[in-house]
């Protein structure tokens, strides 16, 4: 970014003061009008400009707005001698960053600029990860060679353009999280927040405060006031992935936030209103749930508005050539090794595969023949795949519930890892596996040091 402000008009004689204050970080150049200042911008690049607002002539409203046409996406700051109220909300109102009154502060005039470089900055940064996620969350972008899978791009477009609540179903692995991040970011909301929550990660003790936030004093060790993700989203989209294992509490405390648009922080009184969209995720079979008093049946209408359904890999093979050759592309670029592709036996292992884990489980495996691979292609030695997708070798794990063994901490750790790897390190997959919850697993992870390089806060 330039280091050079421009100051416009004669300051009625204080130009050597702004100078004197600016010149210690800047570089100050003057132009005597904003004709003069157009000339300058077109040869030299500036940070900020500064106009002066004489005592008479053109509504400053004008000068403003020529003064934005000549320096389009640079900050304009807005002095005049005195500190009229009215003249600082005129320029305020007029698109001005900020207001200096003179005679000048020194230190409060570098302050100001500092600022207004920082937010610069950080406008800057925003439109441009939002360039990014348009790229990432472009439709046309979905490999979909399938039925199953136009189908649901489809859907993507015509759902993103409502405001409804979404349910998306669909196994692990098949790619809900991308889902929802397609829909927001290419609906009316795609400039607003999008919160992602995975419901099935988070202790139900802080769920809770996670969602809606607390107050201070609300519970030992809150020591100050916390912002819920709902109220981060606000305006936006929350994304909240299985969203099924909410506790009764929740689940009635969510429905008040669908129906009411409304609620309250943990330990608070004060009612809050939630512009919020809310896209729903789940792998369970919901409807069963609500059939057996596991899930609310008033919620479930309330989330059950607009659905997608992801289909699994193996109802889509279609799609298992070019996604592998994209999840090559990609992880290849990460990790900088390039290679050709894969061999046509490779290929065959991979389109006949059944992929349990579905894109998740897909990714893993061609991240891992990268990595060993030493020629060109991927051959089908270093897939790695068994000839059944689930090998029955070893015995169930959940034939006896991990809570009521007593094991030392080391076959604890040996047992959730070898859970781990048969789930392809998927929590909730080896909670069911082991006969405990998500939340139960999470606990033990922790405590015994179980991590991996594809859980993100193992990065």
């Amino acid at each position: 970014m330039p280091r050079r402000i421009l100051i416009v008009g004669d300051l009625a004689g204080e130009a050597g003061a702004f100078a004197d204050a600016l010149a210690r970080e800047f570089t100050v150049s003057f132009a005597a009008n904003l004709l003069d200042a157009g000339k300058r911008l077109a040869k030299e690049e500036a940070a900020i400009l500064f106009l002066d607002l004489p005592p008479a002539g053109e509504p400053v409203e004008d000068l403003l707005r020529r003064a934005q046409q000549i320096a389009p996406g640079i900050p304009v700051f807005a002095t005049a001698a005195g500190a009229d109220p009215e003249l600082i909300v005129r320029a305020v109102k007029a698109g001005a960053a900020d207001f200096v009154s003179r005679p000048i502060e020194a230190e409060k005039l570098l302050l100001s600029v500092r600022r207004a470089l920082e937010n610069r900055l950080l406008k800057n940064e925003i439109d441009y990860l939002r360039r990014e996620q348009d790229v990432l969350y472009d439709t046309d972008r979905i490999i979909a060679v399938s039925p199953a899978m136009q189908k649901v791009t489809a859907e993507i477009r015509r759902l993103a353009q409502t405001e409804s609540t979404i349910l998306i179903t669909g196994e692990t692995g098949t790619g809900k999280s991308f889902v929802s991040g397609n829909i927001h970011f290419n609906s009316p909301r795609r400039s607003r927040p999008f919160v992602k929550v995975n419901c099935a990660n988070i202790p139900e003790t802080l769920l809770e405060s996670e969602l809606f936030g607390h107050e201070k004093g609300a519970f030992t060790g809150a020591d100050k006031t916390r912002i819920g993700r709902f109220e981060q989203a606000h305006g936006g989209t929350i994304f909240l992935d299985e969203f099924c294992e909410l506790g009764p509490g929740l689940q009635a405390k969510l429905l008040r936030v669908l129906e009411d648009r409304s609620f309250e922080r943990l330990g608070g009184n004060r009612t809050i209103e939630a512009d919020v969209r809310v896209i729903a995720a789940t792998n369970r079979d919901i409807e069963s749930w609500v059939g057996e008093g596991r899930f609310r049946e008033d919620l479930y209408y309330r989330i059950n508005v607009l659905r997608i359904h992801i289909p699994p890999l193996r109802e889509r093979r279609e799609d298992i050539e070019p996604l592998a050759r994209y999840l090559l592309g990609k992880i290849g670029r990460q990790l900088k090794k390039t290679l050709e592709g894969f061999t046509a036996e490779a290929m065959e292992r991979l389109k006949n595969y059944d992929w349990p884990g579905n894109i998740r489980q897909l990714a893993n495996t061609v991240e891992r023949a990268l990595l060993i691979a030493e020629g060109p292609r991927i051959e089908a030695e270093h897939l790695a795949l068994p000839e059944i997708p689930r090998p029955a070798s070893r015995p169930a794990l959940a034939a006896a519930p991990l809570p009521v063994l007593k094991l030392s901490a080391d076959q604890e750790r040996a047992m959730i890892v070898r859970a781990l790897e048969e789930s392809l390190w998927i929590q909730k997959d080896a909670a069911r596996k082991l006969g405990i919850s998500p939340r139960a697993l999470n606990y033990r992870v922790r405590r015994l040091g179980i991590a991996h390089p594809r859980w993100r806060k193992n990065r």
